[in-house]
């Protein structure tokens, strides 16, 4: 008989909603993995033996970035209750629709080195002066490597005032002030400390 010992949810973290016919892989405390994969983006993980592991989700083609969490087995609470949702923040090749506000940019300590795992936020209001914030983090790999996409979500005056920062341990943190257009993409280079 099978025992089940952990499941997953992807959801995507521009729309909301589950990712589906996404190509992912998963590393189990480092080692290849084998999920059982559902409707609606849910992920089973079967036949564990009882104990506390670190489970890598990779995305295929870049379309969102790597996450990685902890897993508990066996499972301390009802399956319903103990399904783990992971929004996926979206990667350098997610296919954004047009007329999305983006800020993207690069992060990069001393002699330019890129900068990946720094916290971007961005704070702003919409057209009727709610305040939002939208959160990524830089790109950990390869020619992408401290790149960063944020998307604005509301319905956003032509001209939008935007405050960034930039943080991530062991560098001071940077604030950058910004104005962007509705609808297109302002591009943001930092340095850090």
């Amino acid at each position: 008989m099978i025992k089940l010992s952990a499941v997953v949810q992807l959801i995507d973290g521009f729309t909301g909603r589950p990712v589906v016919a996404l190509t992912v892989s998963f590393l189990l405390n480092g080692k290849p993995v084998a999920a059982q994969a559902k409707q609606q983006a849910f992920y089973a993980f079967s036949d564990l033996d009882d104990g506390q592991y670190s489970l890598k989700i990779i995305c295929h083609k870049s379309l969102f970035l790597d996450q990685e969490l902890k897993l508990q087995v066996p499972l301390s609470e009802p399956l319903a209750d103990a399904i783990m949702v992971v929004t996926m923040l979206p990667g350098p090749a997610y296919p954004y629709p047009p007329g999305t506000t983006l800020i993207a940019g690069q992060v990069v300590a001393a002699r330019l080195q890129p900068l990946p795992g720094v916290e971007v936020m961005a704070n702003y209001q919409t057209a009727r002066a709610n305040a939002k914030t939208a959160s990524t983090l830089s790109f950990g790999e390869g020619r992408h490597a401290g790149c960063f996409t944020l998307a604005l979500l509301g319905n956003l005056a032509p001209q939008s005032a935007v405050k960034l920062s930039f943080s991530k341990s062991g560098l001071k943190s940077v604030q950058k002030n910004v104005t962007v257009q509705s609808g297109t993409m302002q591009c943001v280079h930092v340095e850090m400390q």
